[in-house]
């Protein structure tokens, strides 16, 4: 599954997003609210565990895609979910962009894309994300398209030598369905 959102797409990882994996993680201020999982790729072959991980993501009813800009093929960042619950029809959503590429709306865009084909096509009824409670830029996403913030996990995970706090976001199917 492809999406065409304009002036970006939304595709499956090739073997060719290997250099655009490599290079997102070495961004800094990227990846300074990221989390560790998938955060240190520095060979190809760290990329490409990684693309196999992303591909994998699509038997289990979810899907990691790679963000390009509509006219090139080159990677920009990446979107999607993962952690599926098939008891619950709950999944989480995870993102990063490149950042030369931020405040042109383009996560913001896509995960109005995503959301509308995961409560249509896969039949969530939850989408959830956490976010590093530091991370202003990512909750702000959210609550434009309409994630309703849950609360804080106090200490939730322990990153680079120190405990930190992460916020739950989701939303609904219902929900969609209501602001449509």
């Amino acid at each position: 599954m492809t999406f065409n959102l304009g002036n970006i797409i939304l595709r499956k990882p090739k073997l060719e997003d290997t250099n655009g994996f490599i290079q997102i993680c070495a961004e800094k201020e990227t990846m300074k609210y990221y989390g560790i999982s998938g955060a240190f790729i520095k060979t190809k072959e760290q990329a490409k565990n990684q693309i196999d991980w992303c591909l994998r993501q699509f038997s289990n009813n979810g899907g990691r895609w790679i963000i390009t800009e509509n006219g090139s093929d080159d990677y920009i960042g990446d979107i999607g979910f993962h952690n599926y619950n098939k008891n619950h029809n709950k999944i989480e959503l995870g993102y990063r962009l490149k950042y030369s590429y931020w405040g042109r709306g383009i996560i913001t865009k896509s995960i109005k894309e995503l959301v509308k084909y995961g409560f249509q096509h896969k039949n969530y009824n939850r989408i959830e994300a956490l976010v590093d409670s530091r991370n202003e830029g990512s909750k702000i996403v959210l609550v434009k398209n309409n994630f309703k913030h849950e609360g804080t996990l106090r200490e939730y995970e322990f990153e680079r030598g120190e405990y930190i706090n992460m916020n739950i976001f989701s939303i609904l199917k219902r929900e969609l369905e209501k602001s449509n």
